[in-house]
């Protein structure tokens, strides 16, 4: 692994205790944040923004992980917190991972295939229409208005591709984006598919929420920007810029005013 790389492991039957595992220093999960030896700096007016959706452009990271926590509620309220952070620290995976994690820390072995099928079903069920209504992040709407023609955009999720496609195309936001990519696609798989589409590490931005997508980020030489909103805001690499939400965005990017119609 690189040095200024990570990765997020969950040890330990039996208990969904979380770690950040660093190739040059270690954390216990929520607390500090540690030292990364390579930290792009934001470009201003970056030629591509690749977003993440859940927490990032629509505030609906938390219905996701309430489902989680709902779809394993049958197997006692001591799961509920560790789901919830576990679902937090891992934002960026796709749920059919969620759902073999959780199976094997909970139910004590992984999902068939037929189960993860079911699973994933039901929790489609759960958030769909929620997702719908969901608002925005602040700042998230006028940071597309502004970056528009101006920067090239796109969405990178760990939400199943089809599901996904659907919920921006009925939230109206599909004209912003040159691609979409959900799951299976891994990020770190779709970011360098993006970077192959005529585009400089240098100038792009990935904006996540999510220890996955700045991992995804980091290995690749992408400037990260952390949106550390929720009740329990991701620690971030020290180094990594980070703001509440994005209503400081499209200064913070160079986008301070509307372009030219």
């Amino acid at each position: 692994m690189p040095a200024a790389c990570f990765e997020a492991v969950a040890p330990g039957r039996g208990r969904l205790t979380i770690h950040i595992r660093w190739h040059l220093t270690s954390m216990s999960s929520g607390h500090t944040s540690t030292f990364m030896s390579h930290k792009p700096h934001l470009p201003s007016r970056p030629a591509a923004i690749i977003f993440d959706f859940d927490g990032v452009i629509l505030d609906s990271a938390e219905i996701k992980a309430e489902a989680f926590a709902e779809i394993y509620s049958g197997y006692g309220r001591q799961w509920r917190e560790p789901i919830l952070r576990y679902q937090r620290l891992h934002g960026g995976i796709s749920r059919r991972e969620k759902f073999d994690h959780f199976d094997k820390q909970i139910v004590g072995r992984a999902p068939t295939e037929e189960r993860s099928a079911l699973l994933s079903k039901r929790f489609s069920e759960i958030v769909f229409e929620k997702i719908l209504a969901a608002p925005f992040i602040p700042g998230a709407r006028e940071l597309l208005d502004k970056a528009t023609g101006r920067s090239r955009l796109f969405v990178v999720s760990g939400t199943p591709q089809r599901e996904l496609v659907e919920v921006i195309r009925q939230r109206a936001l599909d004209h912003y984006f040159e691609l979409v990519i959900g799951a299976p696609t891994k990020k770190r798989e779709a970011f360098a598919r993006i970077l192959h589409m005529g585009l400089s590490r240098e100038t792009v931005v990935a904006v996540g929420d999510s220890i996955t997508e700045c991992s995804a980020a980091c290995e690749l030489g992408i400037a990260f920007l952390g949106i550390r909103g929720g009740p329990s805001p991701t620690a971030f690499p020290e180094g990594i810029v980070t703001l509440p939400d994005l209503r400081d965005a499209s200064n913070l990017l160079g986008f301070g005013s509307l372009p030219p119609s």
